[in-house]
């Protein structure tokens, strides 16, 4: 029985490479996410290196420009440069590359418009210490730094409200 077990192998309908190009074809991953979804159907170790050293060399897959992707989508949807950074080491890219790809969004990414688009989005209409403190808190969890949102939290709005009135 332990020789069994010992020659048993998963025989995949698929090489490693057929399936990594299966995901490629879907969206763009990192090097981790794909290693991580090749150990999830049991390929070897060596098949997985030899697919993704692949993809790589013909430019299948590529670190670099799943952050830029990544940085550009994630921002539009309202997100800050902090929490960007953070799920893109979560998903395995190296610091050096989020560093290069950050300094190249900041150039063609205005985070202090887009942080002035969630704030306004998501002000209450009623402008007090509580809303605020609701508001700094909302700010920071987005991944936005300080300085992006700081000069809004000082606004009056209250005082705009009497102008609609008339």
């Amino acid at each position: 029985m332990t020789e069994q077990k010992i020659t048993d192998k998963k025989v995949h309908k698929y090489s490693a490479l057929n399936y990594t190009l299966y995901l490629l074809s879907k969206r763009d991953y990192t090097e981790k996410q794909l290693r991580s979804k090749l150990k999830l159907k049991e390929y070897d170790t060596v098949e997985i290196d030899e697919a993704i050293t692949k993809a790589q060399e013909h430019n299948w897959q590529s670190d670099e420009r799943f952050c830029t992707s990544f940085i550009r989508y994630r921002s539009q949807q309202g997100i800050g440069p902090r929490r960007l950074k953070q799920e893109l080491k979560m998903k395995g890219v190296p610091e050096y590359l989020i560093a290069a790809a950050m300094d190249e969004a900041e150039e063609e990414i205005d985070f202090y418009k887009i942080a002035e688009q969630v704030f306004e989005r998501k002000r209450p209409h009623v402008w007090d210490i509580k809303a605020k403190q609701k508001m700094w808190r909302f700010m920071v969890s987005r991944g936005f730094y300080q300085d992006h949102f700081s000069h809004l939290m000082e606004i009056d709005y209250n005082d705009n409200d009497d102008e609609f009135d008339e």
